[in-house]
């Protein structure tokens, strides 16, 4: 069955009226179709994107009567769509411009000129409309990182935003049944000779402190945050979850008859069950949450969760499809700092300015929202100056530090007595009773989700001499290359150096989706078949990429060079997480018995050199960039203070995950959310 025929029957069973009534809160009240009228509005805080951070700090704000809150977003309201509502429609909208601002990156040199898609949501509610769901939490450790990056300032450890991650949710745990039954716990592989890791370290942590000697970072301090373990409890409830927050976080009560026999084969293996990943200890394979209301069995995203409950608010405006084109500033600094005063905006080809008496808050996201600070003079002077932007603040961190979850996709077929996503396209049938289940019930296959996340560290799958081998050159290469680092590189490498013998912090995702899905070279499937696809995604990349303007012309989308594999630390670890996925978990009973053949890359695939080959070709994003606007001391290279100012800027915060001074072992949508949380807090206390 084709897709089109599926959708077809889909919507000929979900009808008009089951959208309807699942989301009949869901109206355009708050949202402003003349941009003459929002302009002419006064607003207190203009928020530049309504995606998943921006409508949260601005549903917040508009809690203040007495504040006015304007939304500028270049994409459109879609209530009732299923491409976004559909939990099983994740990824649908994809590649469709009416949804997504089809980013993609410069040609990549370590992949033979491949151009990775970043897919980036233009819809009301941003990616949180258009993402796979996943709504995990990092590492404690992770954000002790953060923390003590910004010197402990800002309150951004775990203990600090925890609050932010449970506030912004309603949680409902897994049904009984659903918990993994019969997966048995196993004791982590110990790793017990962290101290040669440390030993072979010492030469960059020398050089680091020598760097990093005129700032007011310690070496020790970093080592000190980089060692901090997780706190545990023995379910997965509360005090970790949320239960009366916007967005609903839930499980899946559908399972394909791969999920269990995988959660065996990893146990069998060493990777625990781990029952509690919300905890601060995301180590070992879980039951993920997903951002799905069960009841209404429908995505729950910004847009219904932070928008729609207040739109009726007469000092809530949103104004869609419009892009923001600069920000202008008073003529005179105020203390030495830019004020600004407005944003400049287009719609229909037709300019408009939008004015903020208080603040403007950038939530454009991580392509969005340098490309925007740039076009308004903040940035680099060598980047902008030639482009015809004169510089109104030197910040040379702006659209540095670009940082991502990069991602090798393995497929297999899987034998045809087994059920998987693959059965809605192969049986019409089957199909069509789905769609009516899901019409009636809210619930069954078209309500599932990815579900089965596994995150581990290195000593998990790698051996101690190979772990060494991997230190000593990533180490070599860092001392090296130290004196061409920027301040804050040199800090993470520190932390992530550390990480690595740290087996709280987890360095791989293995994710199990239990159908098929384009790979490397198999972009369609074949009639018929099943599959399983098992995919390999760093979690903490030593390589660093840019986002900068080309033009000064804000309709020019600028120039995405995530660097993938530029390290040969990322290069290795994916390398060794590709050949443990093929020789290792797929040939480990029960779940070989379910598996059919080697399908991409094919079976004759067997050296380092095969592996590697394929690896520049499948290699993707899993659609987790973060940090160009990174929060960290100015005199490392951040962006923005730890109470998200702007440097050099009375007026000017960032809100969403750009801000992200290191990446996380984690989905992003969930830490966005509290980031946009604890900046309204931030605001809230500042006016």
């Amino acid at each position: 069955m084709t897709v089109l025929s599926f959708r077809s029957v889909l919507w000929s069973c979900l009808g008009v009226s089951f959208l309807e009534l699942a989301h009949a809160h869901l109206e355009a009240r708050g949202i402003v179709t003349s941009p003459e009228t929002f302009a002419a509005t006064s607003f207190d805080f203009v928020v530049v994107g309504g995606g998943t951070a921006g409508l949260t700090v601005a549903a917040r704000l508009a809690e203040e009567g007495d504040w006015t809150i304007g939304v500028i977003e270049a994409g459109q309201y879609r209530p009732n769509d299923a491409l976004i509502d559909v939990p099983k429609n994740f990824g649908a909208a994809v590649g469709n411009a009416d949804y997504d601002w089809l980013y993609a990156t410069v040609p990549q040199t370590n992949l033979n000129g491949k151009v990775v898609r970043h897919p980036r949501g233009k819809v009301l509610g941003g990616s949180s409309a258009i993402n796979f769901e996943m709504f995990n939490r990092p590492a404690q450790g992770e954000l002790s990182g953060w923390s003590a990056l910004n010197l402990g300032l800002g309150s951004w450890s775990w203990s600090s935003l925890l609050p932010y991650y449970k506030k912004s949710e309603t949680y409902k745990p897994p049904r009984p049944e659903d918990v993994f039954p019969l997966a048995s716990t196993t004791r982590r592989r110990a790793f017990h000779r962290r101290q040669n890791i440390t030993d072979v370290a010492d030469a960059l942590y020398t050089a680091a402190e020598s760097a990093l000697g005129s700032t007011a970072l310690s070496v020790n301090d970093l080592l000190a945050a980089a060692d901090d373990g997780s706190d545990t409890a023995s379910k997965r409830d509360d005090p970790y979850h949320g239960f009366s927050g916007p967005v609903h976080a839930s499980h899946n009560e559908w399972y394909s008859d791969l999920a269990h026999p995988y959660i065996l084969s990893m146990n069998s293996l060493g990777v625990a069950t781990n029952f509690n990943p919300d905890s601060g200890d995301n180590i070992g394979i879980y039951n993920c949450p997903a951002s799905v209301d069960r009841e209404a069995g429908v995505r729950s995203y910004a847009a219904p969760a932070y928008y729609a409950p207040n739109a009726a608010k007469t000092n809530f405006l949103v104004l869609t499809g419009a892009q923001a084109t600069k920000i202008n500033w008073k003529s005179d600094d105020v203390d030495g700092l830019a004020v600004a005063e407005s944003v400049s905006f287009v719609v229909s080809g037709v300019s408009y300015t939008a004015q903020a008496s208080k603040e403007v808050i950038l939530s454009g996201g991580v392509f969005n929202t340098p490309q925007l600070l740039e076009l308004s003079g903040v940035g680099n002077p060598s980047i902008i100056n030639p482009l015809g932007v004169d510089t109104k603040i030197d910040l040379p961190g702006v659209g540095e530090n670009l940082q991502d979850h990069a991602m090798i996709p393995l497929s297999f077929t899987i034998k045809s007595d087994y059920l998987t996503w693959d059965e809605l396209r192969n049986n019409a049938t089957f199909a069509a009773q789905a769609a009516a289940q899901y019409a009636a019930t809210k619930n069954g296959i078209l309500a599932s989700n990815i579900g089965v996340l596994s995150f581990f560290p290195l000593q998990s799958f790698l051996s101690t001499s190979k772990i060494l081998s991997i230190v000593t050159t990533l180490v070599s290469d860092l001392v090296s290359s130290i004196s061409s680092m920027s301040l804050l590189q040199i800090a993470q490498s520190v932390l992530q150096l550390a990480w690595l013998s740290n087996q709280s912090i987890p360095q791989v995702e293995v994710v199990m989706i239990p159908g098929f899905n384009p790979t490397g070279t198999v972009t369609a499937p074949s009639a018929g078949t099943n599959y399983m696809i098992l995919s390999a995604a760093l979690q903490h990349p030593f390589s660093r990429g840019t986002v900068h303007i080309t033009s000064n012309d804000a309709s020019v989308k600028p120039a995405i060079d995530p660097k993938y594999l530029s390290n040969a630390f990322d290069k290795t670890v994916l390398l060794e997480a590709v050949k443990y996925i093929r020789n290792t978990l797929a040939t480990s009973a029960p779940i070989s018995n379910f598996i059919d053949t080697f399908n991409d890359p094919p079976a004759s695939s067997t050296t380092d050199a095969d592996y590697e080959s394929y690896m520049k070709v499948a290699l993707e994003s899993l659609k987790h960039p973060v940090g160009t606007a990174a929060l960290a001391p100015q005199e490392l290279g951040g962006v923005v203070s730890p109470q998200l100012l702007v440097y050099g800027s009375k007026n000017v915060r960032v809100v969403d995950a750009s801000v992200f001074p290191m990446h996380l072992s984690a989905h992003a949508q969930s830490t966005t959310y509290a980031i946009g949380e604890k900046a309204a807090d931030i605001i809230k206390s500042l006016w």
